[in-house]
């Protein structure tokens, strides 16, 4: 029986003739005709026939693939390695080669109405199927974003197509499993439903390299690791457990070959653009990650494409040996057949994958620490709410709309019979991490909740949600998509798309290029009409005739065609205001006459090029599969918060104490914030903390100093007046600069705690003050960056210069030392996100004064007890009480008890505190529980 299968698989059936084939595949009314816009693209198939039925399409790639040497390869496996047919001989389950057929199951084929890579892909397996009729069997299309015409396309090639989110399946039949990417969390749900001997023992794997895979993994963990973070191990230890079992061969990359075809023209090569490119190969770009105010997410994008594009993109197929006595559960304790990963960083019941696109939280697996993030999130996205609804750029912008009926009459159109319109956000980052994706999603909220716009659900999507902002987003009311759409989302009903990074907007534009769907889209971004423009350059370059090193012209040719129809009708930063990542977004609009051709204005590329271009962007935007982004961003967070502790410092440019602002506008996590610790070894730490009035009682304030032993330098309470609490908390944190400078200068490393979010935010230059509070903060401004130096060490009583008071916008200068970093920090948040930066005013340090390092975090009620008890005091002082406890001799002060502060030295004789007041005080110390 064997040597009978394998005469039949090594004589397969002749190829067809490519001129039969082409002549099937074209209808009469499709010439073939010449591309304008390239060298050599004389001879090649129409545009037409490109963007023309898949069915056919599929057809002509079976051609192309039948010389590709990745067919090639596997075809000699199936018909003449002994080895691999003895062992595929196993898993069919029959002797000398019978036994069942293998059922081909292909994942990851999305967007073949798009893309050359899913076409040729889907003709590999179907010519793989049709060849080795004996041996393979049905060919099953997992996609759940699939199109109506590539089912239909597929069903008529003999496919079966599911439309399902699974993320995989129990394998209980012979099973040839198809997935193009290293993709670690599809690896790891596949041996987590197959975690036996006898399932696993079904599977052939074809697909990117295993081995390969799991180098870039350990190469991420092992840097992980040094930080302490280890997560990502936890989320693939199945795939680091089976990898001795893993019987891999090796066949070639994916693309090799495959621009030979004579099908694809004459057109120029692609690979000659390689070494021509201006840009800096990926592997060899400096790090960033060390630099000052780099964006967390795209040092996490430089990390995945450095890692995916320094090992080889090798296609192997793999099998599984095991002993038939080996104890599975030995090798993974614990393990879990009900619970797979999903597609964002979330483990959910293996069946609720079946209930929809979105996630049902009552489905998801949640830590309790990631449960206490989220609270915090929760939290201080609603403080932001607030912020972002009190700023005069929120007013003006509230005031435009009213103002402009222009805006309304077009959303009344767009709007039609409906009563509200979807509002999709995508790429908008992990903002557990990121104070940036903070902001941005408070903006998206506030247009449901103050109904700027009529929106109904809002939907979210990004690989780097942690556990913690997915229960935060739920909190929130937001759904999270369980599928990458890829931003491929094809317009139904009018629809707000959020999408402040860019990176897929062309996606969008070509899944939905016509008039009907375009007109019903309205756009948030930082410049989608600038984005189209610098593709507009790139493909006229290309058209006079200059070699074009853009892989991603093939997408955005969809941008440059619909550049005449966007139209910016909200410019935030036309209202002269700023507030951080939000003063840069812009509304835009796109109008397309009705009985406009769109598709003809699309520049055309040669079919080589557009070949070439689909695969090298397929493997861009699937790359971050393999990556984890969320342990990626924890140890980027653990490297950043442990830099200005370094004891080795050298790395900087400068010897000067360094603005940590730019760092820490990443935001902290809670677990970070929950208890109280002494500074580091050289440094001095305040907590502050401010009550505002309420109920006829003044606001107050209160805080604490302490030194690197622990010790209490001292600590302040008082009364304030009629005023609020952010008024409040900007004078707690003046009073306690201000004790701190009268009484323990000199202070060259300073660290500010606070449970007030939005000074905390102004002390890192994230946002500014109101005018309420800023007179008061442009003292703390200057307190914070700059100390007294002269020979008496005496405090510089002097009037903050007027150079202090400019610098209240963010990324300015008020004061602090480094500009040439905040320069930095300002062209690269320029460069990520596309908002306007204010450039830094200059500032000269004046005689008498020099340059501190300061840090500025927000932390917890609970790490913040002792300077919310003396806050709460203070509103029952009759005027503002300082006790300098190292300076005193009484002793009293200097050690804790049970974290709070010995305040018995309120009654221990002072005329104007205690003697006659005694009673008062002890009363007091009851009432608030301190005694």
């Amino acid at each position: 029986m064997e040597n009978s299968v394998a005469n039949a698989s090594a004589s397969p059936p002749p190829a067809p003739d490519p001129g039969a084939v082409a002549e099937k595949t074209m209808e009469p009314s499709q010439e073939t005709r010449v591309l304008p816009g390239g060298a050599g693209s004389s001879g090649l198939l129409s545009e037409e026939f490109i963007l023309g039925e898949p069915a056919r399409l599929v057809a002509f790639l079976r051609l192309a693939t039948a010389s590709s040497k990745l067919f090639a390869k596997l075809s000699d496996l199936f018909a003449s390695d002994a080895a691999f047919r003895e062992a595929l001989a196993r898993v069919r389950g029959g002797d000398g080669g019978g036994g069942e057929r293998l059922r081909v199951v292909a994942y990851g084929l999305d967007g073949m109405q798009y893309s050359w890579a899913p076409r040729f892909r889907l003709a590999v397996l179907l010519l793989l199927r049709d060849t080795f009729p004996e041996a393979v069997g049905a060919v099953e299309v997992v996609c759940p974003t699939v199109a109506p015409v590539e089912r239909r396309a597929m069903e008529e090639l003999g496919c079966v197509v599911t439309a399902s989110v699974q993320q995989c399946r129990p394998v209980h039949e012979p099973t040839l499993i198809f997935m193009p990417y290293a993709d670690r969390v599809f690896l790891e749900n596949l041996l987590i439903v197959n975690w036996s001997t006898d399932q696993l023992g079904k599977i052939v794997l074809l697909g990117h390299s295993f081995s390969a895979m799991v180098k870039m993994l350990e190469l991420s963990m092992s840097k992980q690791e040094k930080f302490g973070v280890t997560e990502q191990r936890d989320k693939v230890r199945r795939v680091l457990a089976v990898q001795k079992y893993v019987h891999e061969i090796e066949l070639c990359a994916e693309i090799a070959g495959l621009l030979d075809s004579p099908l694809l023209g004459d057109g120029p090569d692609p690979f000659e653009k390689i070494d021509e490119s201006p840009d800096e190969p990926i592997q060899d770009q400096p790090d960033r990650s060390q630099e000052m105010g780099v964006c967390m997410h795209c040092v996490a994008h430089i990390e995945s494409h450095a890692m995916i594009t320094s090992l080889p993109s090798i296609f192997s197929v793999h099998l599984f040996h095991f002993d038939p006595q080996i104890d599975m559960e030995h090798l993974v304790p614990g393990n879990c057949t009900t619970r797979v990963w999903s597609t964002v960083n979330v483990q959910m019941n293996y069946d609720a994958q079946l209930a929809g696109w979105h996630l049902n939280p009552s489905c998801a697996y949640i830590e309790d620490r990631n449960l206490k993030e989220a609270e915090s999130i929760v939290k201080e996205v609603r403080e932001t709410i607030q912020e972002i609804r009190s700023s005069p750029l929120y007013t003006n912008f509230i005031n435009h709309l009213k103002e402009n009926t222009s805006i309304r009459d077009r959303i009344s159109s767009m709007l039609g019979a409906h009563e509200c319109m979807e509002l999709v956000i995508y790429g908008l980052g992990s903002f557990e991490f990121d104070v940036k994706s903070q902001y941005q999603l408070a903006f998206a909220l506030l247009l449901k909740e103050d109904k700027i716009f009529p929106v109904g659900e809002i939907e979210i999507y990004d690989p780097a949600l942690s556990p913690a902002d997915v229960k935060a987003c739920c909190d929130l009311g937001l759904r999270i998509l369980l599928v990458n759409e890829q931003c491929r989302r094809s317009v139904e009903k009018p629809t707000l798309f959020f999408v402040p990074g860019l990176k897929f907007i062309a996606n969008l534009m070509e899944s939905n290029f016509s008039p009907k769907q375009l007109n019903k889209m309205i756009l948030i971004s930082y410049g989608f009409k600038h984005c189209a423009k610098n593709s507009s350059v790139a493909l006229e370059n290309r058209s006079c005739g200059f070699t074009c090193t853009r892989y991603s012209l093939e997408r955005d040719r969809f941008l440059w065609a619909s550049l005449d129809y966007i139209h910016e009708v909200i410019v935030m930063e036309y209202f002269d205001e700023e507030l951080f990542e939000v003063s840069g977004l812009k509304f835009e609009v796109l109008e397309v006459a009705h009985d406009m051709d769109i598709c003809a204005k699309l520049p055309r590329l040669t079919l080589k090029e557009k070949f070439y271009s689909n695969f090298v962007l397929d493997l861009e935007h699937n790359s971050f599969l393999a990556f984890d982004q969320v342990a990626s961003l924890r140890t980027q967070l653990e490297e950043r918060i442990s830099r200005p502790f370094r004891e080795d410092q050298c790395d900087y440019k400068d010897d000067g104490p360094r603005f940590w602002g730019s760092v820490f506008c990443h935001r902290l996590p809670a677990m970070n914030r929950m208890t109280w610790s002494p500074p580091p070894k050289d440094w001095i730490k305040l907590n502050f903390h401010g009550i505002g009035c309420s109920k006829g009682r003044p606001a107050s304030i209160g805080g604490i100093l302490h030194n690197d032993k622990g010790q209490v330098l001292s600590y302040y309470a008082g009364p304030l007046g009629d005023v609020d609490q952010i008024v409040a908390s900007a004078k707690a944190l003046e009073y306690g600069l201000q004790t701190m400078m009268e009484l323990h200068e000199p202070v060259y490393k300073l660290i500010i705690e606070g449970d007030n979010l939005t000074v905390t935010r102004w002390c890192n230059r994230i946002s500014h003050p109101p005018e309420r509070a800023s007179d008061s903060f442009m003292h703390s401004f200057w307190y914070m960056d700059l100390r007294p130096c002269n020979e008496t060490g005496e405090l510089a009583l002097v009037e903050t210069p007027e150079e202090c008071n400019k610098g209240q916008g963010k990324g300015e200068n008020d004061g602090s030392k480094d500009k040439d970093e905040d320069n930095a920090s300002s062209k690269d948040k320029d460069a990520d996100d596309g908002a306007s930066q204010s450039s830094p005013s200059e500032f000269v340090i004046p005689p008498g004064w020099a340059p501190r390092e300061y840090i500025a975090w927000r932390v917890e009620e609970e790490a913040n007890q002792v300077a919310i008890g003396l806050a709460r005091m203070g509103a029952y002082f009759p005027s503002f009480i300082v006790h300098p406890s190292i300076l005193c001799d009484c002793g009293h002060g200097m050690d804790m008890k049970k974290d709070k502060p010995d305040i018995t030295w309120f009654i221990h004789g002072d005329k104007d505190v205690g003697g006659e007041h005694n009673d008062f005080y002890e009363g007091l110390m009851k009432r608030l529980n301190l005694d």
